[in-house]
């Protein structure tokens, strides 16, 4: 049989407790980056500058006692306000795009997910039968990046005595 375009999006907003510009300094620099999420345990710029179009990244993931590697483009960078990255994968494409804007004691994120391959029918089953567990992931993995961004930041500012 031959292979059926499957695309899957979903929108989850979250929170951070620090202005747009300051997550957006956090989310393209590597070392900061890696340190606020206590899943990545490495992040390695290939090509480019981490937060600028066309920076390509390898990040490695500790899932469970598993070291899951993920290799990244990115597509567009507006600083501070939008960020788009691309996972690279044979067998499908997986886009995030997150738009961050002030909000009244911290930022706004609003994160697009889209995932498109192309499967056979017994694949495309399996994963249909599969999204809507992968939306509630996503808006729970969403949700609690911000929070670690958020206490990366309440700790930076606890650490310095003053708000940054």
């Amino acid at each position: 049989m031959a292979a059926v375009p499957y695309i899957e999006e979903y929108t989850v907003e979250g929170f951070v407790r620090a202005s747009a510009l300051e997550l957006w300094n956090l989310l393209s620099d590597p070392i900061d980056y890696a340190r606020s999420r206590k899943d990545i345990t490495e992040i390695e710029v290939l090509d480019g500058v981490m937060g600028e179009k066309g920076c390509r990244t390898r990040t490695t993931h500790k899932v469970g006692k598993t070291d899951f590697i993920v290799t990244e483009d990115t597509l567009e960078a507006d600083k501070p306000r939008l960020l788009v990255k691309r996972a690279l994968n044979a067998q499908m494409t997986s886009t995030s795009r997150w738009e961050i804007e002030d909000a009244d004691g911290g930022a706004k994120v609003t994160v697009t997910s889209t995932l498109e391959a192309s499967l056979g029918m017994v694949q495309r089953w399996f994963i249909t039968r599969q999204a809507m567990q992968r939306e509630r992931s996503a808006i729970d993995a969403v949700r609690e990046q911000c929070e670690e961004y958020s206490v990366f930041f309440d700790k930076r500012r606890t650490n310095l005595g003053f708000d940054i």
